[in-house]
């Protein structure tokens, strides 16, 4: 088995630990614990050159112990992205019950501490709360609230895989660009009971070959060590980084020589200025505030300020909603507000001026 070494985080722990971890592939569970082995020898012999009855040896038999192991392992390898203030935000696994025997599996959920490296290379920078875990209970890969209700794995098979989600609210605030790691742990806990959860497996001291005996044979994990019954993955939410790409356009709408026939930029021609905003990052920009002063040698023409218009073909769509000069202008400089634009969208602001 491969293994490459990797630094251990708990939540909340200032202590650095070297662990080996990784595995190159899940092998097979092999024989099921519990299953009795037997055999019996047989012996032929002579006496004077005369062969004589074969002797049968007692029966030697023993029971296969289990060989406890279970695999977590993150889905994706990507951050779920998220937004400050969102609840209910979704990270997911898979666990994989690698022991030769049925088993319950005991899950929970933890942050990374602050300052950590995440297990997709990052550095944690603040903490998202509310961490709770759910079993995949329709097998679609996806969270269902109010469906996917299991807080443990119960009479998980040997070689069996279940889908396991932690869930999450994200804090109103924090620093920009964010990222939260969480982590979850898997233990391996006694099976035979549907509907309720065994207690952890102990790993067995001496070999009874009457009884099934536990030998942990799990590797490390993100946050947990070898041979521990246990196994952890990592994945973090990232804040989504949303910034605005703006761009201005003056076009000449009428002088007065021409009309709106090929006008120029004449003394007494209209401009319209378009101011043009589009969201480029990955979340809803809200608030979009804007400020254009009045420039030298125009003024500004009463009443024609349209506030979260459309954008196409390179020039301001003539829609929007007009803002009136009491709330858009104040002598000097256009001032509007868009409440929100979409990832992706362009909302736009546009004023016309005449030229001295």
């Amino acid at each position: 088995m491969k293994k490459s070494s990797k630094k251990l985080w708990l939540a909340g722990a200032s202590a650095l630990l070297v662990v080996m971890s990784g595995q190159a592939a899940l092998a097979a569970p092999g024989t099921q614990a519990g299953t009795s082995v037997t055999n019996t020898a047989t012996v032929s012999y002579s006496v004077n050159s005369v062969a004589q009855t074969p002797v049968a040896s007692n029966v030697a038999s023993f029971v296969v112990d289990r060989k406890a192991d279970v695999v977590v392992a993150e889905v994706g390898g990507t951050a779920t992205t998220v937004a400050y203030g969102q609840t209910n935000q979704v990270t997911t696994f898979t666990v994989t019950n690698a022991t030769n025997a049925i088993q319950d599996i005991r899950l929970f959920a933890a942050n990374t501490a602050l300052g950590a490296p995440t297990q997709l290379g990052h550095t944690d920078t603040y903490g998202v709360t509310n961490l709770r875990v759910f079993v995949d209970s329709n097998g679609n890969g996806t969270y269902d609230a109010g469906v996917d209700l299991a807080t443990y794995i119960d009479e998980l098979g040997a070689g069996q895989t279940k889908t396991v989600f932690i869930v999450a609210d994200i804090p109103a605030s924090g620093p920009a660009n964010g990222v939260s790691g969480v982590f979850l742990t898997a233990v391996v806990a006694a099976g035979g009971q549907s509907g309720s959860l065994g207690a952890d497996l102990t790993q067995s001291l001496l070999d009874d070959p009457n009884q099934i005996d536990t030998v942990f044979a799990d590797g490390a994990g993100y946050a947990d060590l070898i041979r521990d019954a246990r196994h952890s993955a990592g994945d973090e939410y990232l804040i989504a980084a949303s910034s605005a790409e703006v761009t201005k356009f003056a076009v000449v709408i009428s002088d007065p020589l021409n009309g709106i026939v090929t006008p120029k930029a004449i003394p007494g021609a209209v401009v319209e200025y378009c101011i043009a905003v589009k969201n480029i990052g990955a979340q809803a920009i809200t608030g979009v505030g804007l400020t254009d002063n009045i420039p030298a040698n125009t003024t500004y023409v009463a009443n024609s300020t349209y506030v979260n218009g459309t954008f196409s073909g390179g020039l301001c769509v003539l829609d929007g909603s007009q803002a009136s000069d009491a709330s858009a202008f104040n002598g000097t400089r256009v001032a509007t507000t868009i409440a929100s634009i979409a990832s992706g969208a362009t909302a736009t602001t546009r004023f016309r001026v005449t030229i001295n």
